[in-house]
């Protein structure tokens, strides 16, 4: 449906030739662009309104009673499933804290969260396929729980803001938006346009970044030549992987807006696990990431945080080349 409609509308409609590197990138843009964007509105109602029936206090007092290992994973799962607005990662780690669930545990939400959503998940599937979105789902949430096991191990609960350590014994923080809310006594009407009004909202936030990301996506389809990424990126290339994790921090996207770039990458040769690492660095380990954390971290935990992130995503990256 969205390939026809992007054929009738370039080829015939607007009268590009597919043949031309203006019309290849034109294509790629109007295709990726509505297929996207389809996916995204459909995908943010539908789970915002199965969100609407989950307790976030509910499942803090239940993670509280998990052996390490189980809270650690369900801690990066939640992390995984959480919206990506911009107020939902830090007063969700805070509450993990307030509620005395141990920092360890509470720092696998924070890593997992801002690398993975659900609606990217099932965006990143539909773009560049089932088994490259398992991998990447399944590095950020293993990258979440050695990062929370080890951070935890290591005493690093002491570099957190003063003010952490103070509202301990005080009454949560609260965000006044939806993503942080509990499960509301509403009819399902209401919940489904409470939905839709979330999505809208998001939408209007985001759509100018996705735009971005496609439109950077279409010009590296229709004019960077296929050799280039096969050289620079490819598995042959040692220096290829940390190379892609320091280009990845000075720049900033929701995992969202990277997807059509990374199924560029993909299909011009890039190798896969470099293309992971790469959407990891810019989602995760990003300059803007670092300033929204300097919110609860002191620069000591930062300075630590970044170079257990390069290094885990230089393994990773390592790792998935090899067997890929």
């Amino acid at each position: 449906m969205f390939l026809s409609f992007a054929n009738w509308f370039v080829y015939q409609i607007l009268g590009l030739s597919e043949n031309t590197h203006y019309g290849a990138a034109i294509h790629f843009f109007v295709y990726d662009t509505v297929k996207i964007f389809f996916l995204m509105f459909t995908i943010i109602s539908i789970i915002a309104l199965l969100r609407s029936y989950i307790d976030n206090t509910k499942f803090k007092n239940y993670l509280k009673k998990q052996p390490k290992f189980i809270a650690h994973l369900l801690a990066s799962i939640f992390g995984a499933v959480t919206p990506f607005c911009s107020c939902s990662s830090i007063p969700l780690f805070i509450g993990f804290i307030e509620a005395k669930i141990p920092f360890g545990i509470a720092m696998s939400f924070l890593i997992t969260s801002p690398m993975i959503n659900e609606i990217a998940i099932l965006v990143l599937a539909g773009v560049v396929g089932v088994k490259v979105t398992i991998l990447y789902v399944l590095t950020g949430i293993i990258v979440g729980m050695m990062g929370g096991f080890i951070m935890g191990k290591l005493g690093y609960e002491k570099f957190l803001q003063d003010y952490i350590h103070t509202i301990k014994n005080k009454k949560a923080t609260t965000c006044s938006c939806s993503c942080n809310s509990n499960v509301q006594k509403l009819t399902l009407t209401n919940k489904i346009k409470d939905s839709l009004i979330y999505t809208k909202d998001l939408m209007q936030r985001i759509w100018l970044f996705m735009l971005l990301g496609i439109g950077v996506g279409a010009f590296l389809h229709g004019y960077v030549p296929q050799e280039f990424f096969i050289k620079y990126m490819g598995a042959d290339n040692l220096l290829s992987i940390p190379m892609a994790v320091i280009v990845g921090i000075p720049l900033y996207a929701d995992i969202t807006s990277i997807i059509p770039i990374a199924q560029v990458l993909i299909n011009k040769g890039a190798a896969v696990g470099t293309v992971l690492v790469f959407m990891m660095a810019v989602v995760g380990l990003s300059l803007p990431e670092m300033i929204i954390l300097s919110r609860v971290m002191k620069k000591e935990l930062i300075i630590r945080f970044v170079i257990f992130m390069f290094i885990t995503f230089t393994i990773v990256g390592y790792i998935y080349n090899l067997i890929m």
